[in-house]
Order: structure tokens, then C-alpha cells, then sequence
């Protein structure tokens, strides 16, 4: 790709740092793709500082030339199909920049091609909301649930992905987003099993708990870690272990408030 100016170059560079870091992706991939799309423009000599929360870069063209730009990231959500699609776009402009004929995309064009895929949603509401109806179902029978059990594990969690997605617009902290979600689960399981009547509750509230498990967060962390990124790896690490607790305190609470009204 051809040199740019380089207040252009740290623009574009921090606007795929952004959506790379919002959508779930590893604070070691997150830099590694800035400083590819920086070298795309020409500017070799970029350092990229990358915490789960904020973007550091400073762009420079190895002399008197350079920019720094600091991003703060509000919020963060996983999406693998949005992290290998940025990826494979700059791994694209860096086989480009590397022959010898001009590269096929323009400057507007990757501003366009990343705005596309920012805004892509590809799957519609109805379908992970029916997504989280099959996880949570078949998690229960993952633990020894019945059909009948798994059933009642499908209901629970539609209902619990339709609730967080309506709680998920007040932006309420990951801390009470899923201490909500996890009184929902026993909540909606205690309230099918006094209508359902052969069924195993225990199992119906586990399946609907791992809807919110915080599985990637961990891994996440634990990836950081080995890469040497050891403050993003213990924040990612302290960030799984409190969304743990939030399940617990929110599923705990409903349990002992049910068991207080005799049910």
C-alpha cells in the first residue's frame, strides 16, 4: 500500500486495534495486527502498547516523523468470526505491500472494508437467542439430564439470552450483568418446576449457568500470560474470576431467597 500521511496511518492503525481488542481478541494478536497494518503504509519503526481496556500506539517513520494515539475501550464482547476476518484483511495487505505490483486496496477502500466489518452482524437476534436455548439444553444433558429435563434446559435459556439482551441496553457492568443473568437462570428453572413435574432442577440450573461461563476470558488470560503480556493476562485473569463470583453470588442469592419462601 501506498506511504500515507502519517496522522492518516495511526488512525487507521488504532481503528483495527479497536475493533480487534472490542470483539475478544488476545492483547498479543491485537499488537502484532497494528504493527503489520502500520508497515502496510510504511511506517516500520510503530510501538503498539495494548491492555485489555486501552490502545497505546506511536507511529513513526524512523526519523523526525511520529504520532502517538490512546484509545480507551469501553466495550468488549467475543466474536472469533470478527477477529479472523481483521486478521486475514491485514495478513492481505501485507502479502500486497510485499510484491512488486501496486496493491489492489485503496486507503478509502480499507476504511470501508473495516466500517463493513465493524457493523457486521451475522447472525440475527431470533438465532442466538434460539443458540442459547440449544447450549444451555444440551449442556444439561452433558451432566446427566433427561430429554424431558433438556426441554425444560431449552426454555431456560432462551429466556435467560432474550433477558440479557434486553439488560445488555441499560450497559450495566459485566459484574451485574451476570449476577442478573445467573438469578434468571434459577429463577425461570424454579418457576418451570413447580409446572413441570419429573425433572431434575439441578441439572436445568447448570446448563443454563454455562451460557454465562466466562470459558474465553480465561483462556484469554492464560494466553496473555504466555505470551509475556502479564499485566493484560492477570486483568483478563482477575476479570473471569470476578465474573465467576457474579454467578455465584447471583444464582446463590435466588437459591436461599427461593428456599426462604418454602419452595
Amino acid at each position: 500500500m501506498s506511504h500515507i500521511p502519517i496522522h492518516e496511518a495511526a488512525d487507521i492503525v488504532s481503528e483495527v486495534g479497536r475493533i480487534l481488542l472490542s470483539s475478544g481478541a488476545t492483547t498479543n494478536r491485537v499488537e502484532l495486527m497494528m504493527r503489520k497494518a502500520a508497515t502496510c503504509f510504511g511506517y516500520g519503526k510503530t510501538e503498539a502498547y495494548v491492555t485489555p481496556t486501552g490502545i497505546f500506539i506511536t507511529v513513526s517513520d524512523g526519523s523526525d516523523k511520529q504520532t502517538t494515539s490512546v484509545q480507551r475501550i469501553e466495550g468488549r464482547r467475543n466474536d472469533l468470526g470478527k477477529i479472523s476476518a481483521i486478521s486475514h484483511l491485514i495478513n492481505r495487505l501485507q502479502m500486497e505491500s510485499c510484491k512488486a505490483e501496486s496493491p489492489s486496496m485503496s486507503v478509502t477502500k480499507l476504511r470501508a472494508e473495516l466500517y463493513k466489518l465493524d457493523n457486521f452482524k451475522p447472525w440475527p437476534a431470533w438465532f442466538q437467542i434460539f443458540s442459547g436455548g440449544t447450549t444451555s439444553g444440551f449442556f444439561c444433558l452433558l451432566f446427566g439430564g433427561s430429554w424431558l429435563e433438556f426441554a425444560v434446559a431449552y426454555l431456560v435459556g432462551v429466556l435467560v439470552t432474550g433477558a440479557m439482551r434486553l439488560a445488555g441496553m441499560a450497559k450495566l457492568n459485566n459484574f451485574l450483568l451476570n449476577a442478573l443473568g445467573a438469578a434468571l437462570v434459577v429463577i425461570f428453572a424454579k418457576t418451570l418446576d413447580i409446572w413441570v413435574p419429573y425433572i431434575k432442577i439441578d441439572n436445568i440450573i447448570i446448563g443454563g449457568i454455562m451460557l454465562l461461563a466466562p470459558g474465553l476470558s480465561m483462556v484469554n488470560a492464560i494466553r496473555d500470560t504466555m505470551s509475556g503480556d502479564l499485566v493484560s493476562g492477570t486483568a483478563r485473569g482477575v476479570e473471569a474470576v470476578f465474573i465467576a463470583v457474579a454467578i455465584a453470588a447471583g444464582s446463590g442469592t435466588m437459591l436461599k431467597l427461593w428456599d426462604l419462601l418454602g419452595y
